[in-house]
């Protein structure tokens, strides 16, 4: 009888934390896309500095062949500085002299984890204070 309440109870927990690492899911997968898009702006910016000088914008850098693996999930140009990318809004925007930029990634549920990095190359991540 004790071992039944045992495997009963470790049953339970097994599959406890199978439902709550199935709820997080959709996040990692967002902290991920967010991530691969981020190292390959980063990459493709930095090879365009290095040949040119200065950075440039989401148009140009989107046919760079370092953009090559997430080229095909940047959407359209919403307002002609976002543009959507798997499930949220990505965002490049360059210092008036092309030497700085900042890229953003905000997911459009609005409880998800954005992201952003610069020409640093750091990718930083933040979930919004009222969730």
């Amino acid at each position: 009888m004790k071992r039944r309440l045992i495997a009963v109870v470790a049953f339970t927990v097994i599959l406890s934390a199978i439902a709550v690492i199935a709820q997080q899911a959709p996040a990692d997968d967002g902290r991920r896309n967010a991530i691969v898009v981020m190292r390959a702006i980063n990459t493709a910016e930095n090879a365009v500095r290095q040949r040119g000088g200065k950075y440039v914008p989401m148009a140009e850098l989107v046919e760079h062949p370092a953009m090559g693996g997430v080229k095909a999930d940047i959407g359209v140009n919403v307002d002609g500085s976002t543009y959507a990318y798997k499930g949220g809004q990505l965002r490049l925007a360059l210092a008036a002299d092309a030497t700085q930029y900042v890229v953003t990634f905000a997911p459009v549920e609005t409880c998800g984890t954005a992201s952003f990095t610069d020409e640093r190359g750091m990718i930083y991540a933040g979930k919004v204070l009222d969730c």
